[in-house]
């Protein structure tokens, strides 16, 4: 685990709203599509997943989860854009299997357990490509 400060991130997004799972991997997948038709998609993109909604307090129906990417200052792109909340954030690596972010989500707890993790930001799968390459992806877990 590492600490990373995240500072002035915007992202253009897509979003879904209904039960997190298979629907959330599906918006993933379009939204790699939609990169590779518009010739956004290359070794520097970074790709980031937000459930915004915690699905023990939320109904399903009404949990919403975005995908979308970091912009740079020369891209302009037909997408809603948004902020990504400032702060600190405990950068965890994860193999990319669903069997290992499962682990990770089942293991939350444990894995925090000696940080203030702020649970009024989001937690945010951050997908870069050498990361991706190499099978991994990472968990930015806001803290204080």
């Amino acid at each position: 685990m590492k600490i990373e400060e995240f500072r002035d991130i915007t992202i253009a997004y897509m979003r879904n709203i209904g039960e997190y799972g298979n629907k959330n991997e599906k918006l993933m997948e379009d939204f790699k599509d939609f990169l590779n038709e518009n010739n956004l998609f290359t070794g520097n993109t970074i790709i980031l997943g937000i459930a915004l909604d915690n699905p023990t307090l939320i109904p399903a129906n009404r949990l919403r989860y975005d995908v979308g990417f970091i912009l740079n200052s020369n891209i302009r792109i037909n997408l809603p854009t948004r902020k990504i909340d400032d702060g600190k954030y405990a950068i965890f690596e994860v193999i990319h299997t669903k069997q290992d972010v499962l682990s990770f989500w089942k293991n939350l707890h444990n894995l925090t357990a000696d940080l203030l993790v702020d649970d009024k930001r989001p937690i945010i799968e951050r997908y870069a490509s050498d990361k991706i390459a190499n099978h991994l992806c990472e968990f930015c877990v806001p803290i204080l």
